[in-house]
């Protein structure tokens, strides 16, 4: 079963057998926003400001737009138009540039949200929105009545018009490129020239999109994550009537009427990846992590290598916990951001009741391979997404699947704070040696074009 909620020239890869942990340094963690809905995907646009896009909580049902949630007890998914694209400007103003927007999310909790996932500005400074789906790409257009969602869009921030360049649930529908189940879930994205590479946390694939208009031109699978079946956990789980707070859901948690399913949930293991972050490596190749499918093993998600031109995969690390984000330094580093550091049930539970430590963790891997551990807990929640700051610091989705009490959180590695790093342990898995790395990166450059006042701006917010 693949996640539903949910977003190179090769890297050489080098295996030894200790790794000697660097010196712990300190950290500081701050909040930008608080009070979001889902949020998810976050960028730098060229007016200074950091655009962040709110999935939203979905609906309340009584429009009937709702259908079974395939990854969680089958609890109502339902559609409502509480998304948004929102901006903190260089001098700390927070705005909302659209609201309205299609959200999909389990009801009630408003977890879970499927719906503005990501956001980014190519180098003449353009914004495109993508929009996830979080379920069977069927049911969009005719029970949940949101075609926008799934989809890749240009946008005019000053009329507020979305265009379509691509339908990534369409082509799941009609293409099922991994040839497992019939799920959609666009989740971030990455921009390298005229080209959009989307990642699909449902459909398990990447997708090479034209910014031109000329649509979808290449699709890949991820490879399948075998994991030892004595590895796998699996949770005792209750009928969906029994989850604590299933009163208030719509039909006591049970199926909606006619959709032929139980109220007793069956999870196969499926092994499939399921993709959720992206980002460009120093060489001009592409960085992938993997969350991994229920019940989500630890120590298990990977990172990839795909080759931009024919998108090629290559697993460069493993012995993560569900990854989310990834991201590049200055300096070439590899930043690596878990969810929650442990499987993701154990913690929540189906519905969206947080029952026990849902800490994650941000993991810095060096050019030589050596793991350190950035930020763990302490304000680190259920995070998704990382974006480099022009100071050098990360930018984050924190809580990003739980409505009302996400925030946007900034972690900078280097400045004074209370939380130290954290060594890792030395590493059995092999460790990532990258060759030929460029000393400067794409995105780096335009972000340094914003100028000495805008770093002066950023340090406010």
């Amino acid at each position: 079963m693949k996640l539903k909620h949910f977003t190179l020239t090769f890297l050489t890869l080098c295996v030894a057998g200790l790794a000697v942990p660097k010196t712990a340094q300190a950290a500081s963690l701050s909040v930008l926003a608080s009070g979001l809905d889902n949020p998810r995907g976050t960028a730098y646009g060229p007016d200074g400001s950091l655009y962040i896009t709110e999935t939203g909580r979905g609906g309340d049902g009584a429009d009937g737009r709702c259908i079974p949630s395939p990854s969680a007890q089958y609890i109502p998914l339902c559609a409502g138009n509480t998304g948004s694209l929102i901006r903190i400007t260089p001098d700390g103003q927070r705005q909302t540039v659209i609201d309205n927007l299609p959200s999909l999310a389990l009801t009630p909790s408003g977890e879970q949200g499927a719906g503005p996932a990501d956001i980014k500005f190519d180098a003449k400074g353009n914004a495109y929105l993508l929009m996830g789906v979080a379920g069977n790409p069927t049911s969009r257009d005719t029970v949940l009545g949101t075609p926008e969602l799934g989809k890749l869009f240009k946008v005019d921030l000053n009329t507020k018009s979305l265009t379509s360049l691509a339908d990534l649930a369409l082509y799941e529908t009609q293409n099922n490129t991994d040839g497992t189940d019939l799920i959609s879930n666009p989740y971030s994205f990455e921009i390298m020239g005229d080209i959009a590479y989307v990642i699909d946390g449902g459909a398990n694939t990447i997708s090479k999109v034209g910014l031109d208009g000329s649509g979808i031109k290449q699709v890949v699978a991820f490879p399948v994550l075998q994991t030892d079946p004595s590895k796998l956990e699996f949770p005792s789980m209750p009928p969906a009537g029994e989850i604590p707070g299933g009163e208030n859901i719509p039909g006591g948690g049970l199926p909606a009427p006619g959709t032929g399913v139980t109220a007793v949930q069956d999870f196969p293991i499926t092994f499939q990846s399921v993709p959720t972050a992206i980002t460009t490596a120093p060489d001009g190749t592409l960085t992938v992590a993997e969350y991994s499918y229920f019940p989500y093993p630890e120590n298990e998600a990977r990172i990839f290598s795909v080759d931009p031109n024919t998108l090629e995969i290559k697993q460069i690390a493993d012995g993560f916990t569900q990854l989310t984000g990834v991201s590049y330094d200055a300096e070439g580093n590899l930043y690596a951001l878990q969810h929650i550091n442990t499987s993701e049930w154990k913690e929540i539970l189906q519905g969206g009741v947080v029952v026990g430590d849902i800490s994650g963790s941000l993991i810095k891997i060096g050019k030589d391979g050596t793991r350190e551990t950035i930020w763990t807990g302490n304000g680190l929640e259920a995070a998704s997404g990382i974006t480099l700051a022009p100071d050098g610091s990360f930018i984050i989705a924190n809580r990003a699947r739980l409505a009302d009490t996400g925030e946007i959180i900034r972690i900078d590695p280097k400045a004074p704070g209370d939380n130290k790093k954290v060594p890792e342990p030395a590493s059995v898995l092999g460790l990532i040696a990258f060759s030929a790395l460029a000393t400067k990166f794409r995105k780096r450059k335009q972000q340094e074009e914003l100028g000495e006042e805008l770093l002066a701006k950023v340090e406010t917010l």
